[in-house]
């Protein structure tokens, strides 16, 4: 069977019912919702350049579909240490150090996909239709390198046929995903063992006669008027100070995702006399609540343990809207353990372009991206007799 290619310079010009279709069938995330791209492109233009292919069977059928953004990124923002500080220690390696990268992959979607493959059944010849039309626009924008991100080990037989081509496949930091199901936090916290739960109670005392008090926010209208340039740039503190950062996001994003994921989208909030003092996005995706980016005052962080506070109270919210999966990010590897994540392996496919990076990314395909060990899930749970976990539903 042959397969051919649309692509799309806006996602208000693509064939949606076929998108529609085909992430329906293919279980696609909410990543992939027209909705959220549509909020993503119009914040992230013009530092972001989008195309959407969809590709189809020789029927005219629409078998699968992705989303594609051009950017520029600072190679020391993401790669080992080693390497970062080599790199910028020469000023003959700049070249190596500001790359011109094609990625299938759409930005603010951690941890996720943005490829959906309705035919299993033929997913090789489907990718090598798609990865051609990715080399062709690698070539009119005159790109140094073509990326695919972010793959979980359930993807990999899918997307090994990659490495034919050229690819090397590249570990990433894990998503670290609670993969059990609760009423509430206080059922949760029921379920710890007296270790676990003595630990979560002393950082929730310490909000007690704090004025600080726990919200989440879905109204649209209230989210906006809550989500101030002063309550961004706290967000914009802690990307600045993690060791992975591969883009920063305008405060428009987070302000689309409010307006066109109404009702899925929500502010967790710290709130003290009716100011953020700490706030972390979530969104609603089915049976699976996504926690994303977050941002701390820095001068209270450590007083009344926001972090975790704020995360308790992100869990709070994902067991009353009915998650049985709750994807937590991709940092903070220990205190995500403790709180009885397991670490999801992801995975990205590299390859260079031309006589000067094709090798470099050949060679130096271990070293392009930093390496963060998971940790196993703790024992938080406590146990019953028969092994079972009490109050635990999975």
């Amino acid at each position: 069977m042959a397969y051919s290619c649309r692509i799309f310079d806006s996602i208000e010009q693509v064939d949606l019912p076929a998108w529609q279709r085909v992430c329906a069938e293919s279980g696609a995330s909410i990543f992939m919702d027209h909705r959220f791209i549509a909020g993503v492109e119009t914040s992230m233009k013009p530092a972001c350049r989008f195309w959407y292919v969809i590709v189809d069977d020789d029927a005219g059928r629409a078998v699968a579909c992705a989303g594609l953004a051009a950017m520029t990124v600072d190679l020391t923002d993401f790669s080992d240490p080693r390497l970062a500080r080599f790199v910028k220690a020469l000023p003959l390696l700049s070249r190596f150090r500001n790359l011109k990268v094609l990625f299938c992959s759409l930005p603010g979607s951690p941890g996720q996909k943005s490829l959906a493959i309705a035919d299993l059944g033929n997913r090789a010849k489907i990718l090598s239709a798609l990865d051609g039309a990715l080399h062709e626009l690698a070539n009119e924008t005159g790109m140094d390198s073509i990326m695919y991100k972010e793959f979980g080990e359930e993807d990999l037989q899918s997307m090994n046929s990659l490495l034919d081509n050229g690819y090397r496949r590249i570990p990433i930091p894990p998503m670290h995903v609670f993969k059990h199901s609760f009423a509430d936090f206080s059922q949760y916290c029921a379920a710890l063992n007296t270790r676990y739960r003595q630990q979560v109670n002393r950082s929730v005392r310490k909000l007690k006669d704090s004025g600080i008090l726990a919200l989440v926010l879905s109204d649209p209208n209230e989210i906006l008027k809550m989500y101030t340039p002063e309550a961004h740039a706290m967000y914009c503190h802690m990307v600045e100070k993690s060791d992975v950062k591969l883009e920063t996001f305008p405060i428009e994003y987070f302000q689309q995702l409010a307006i066109r994921l109404n009702g899925q989208a929500d502010l967790i909030s710290l709130c003290r006399d009716g100011r953020l003092v700490a706030f972390g996005w979530g969104l609603h995706d089915g049976a699976t609540y996504h926690l994303m980016y977050a941002g701390l005052n820095q001068a209270l962080k450590r007083e009344f343990d926001l972090y975790f506070n704020l995360f308790y109270t992100g869990f709070d919210r994902a067991f009353r809207r009915g998650a049985t999966r709750i994807n937590t990010g991709q940092t903070a590897t220990g205190f995500k353990s403790r709180m009885g994540c397991e670490s999801a392996p992801l995975y990205l496919f590299a390859k260079g372009r031309g006589p000067l990076m094709a090798p470099f990314f050949h060679y130096a395909a271990s070293w392009l991206v930093i390496d963060k060990p998971s940790n196993p899930p703790s024992h938080v749970f406590k146990r019953a007799r028969g092994s079972s976990a009490d109050c635990l539903r999975t």
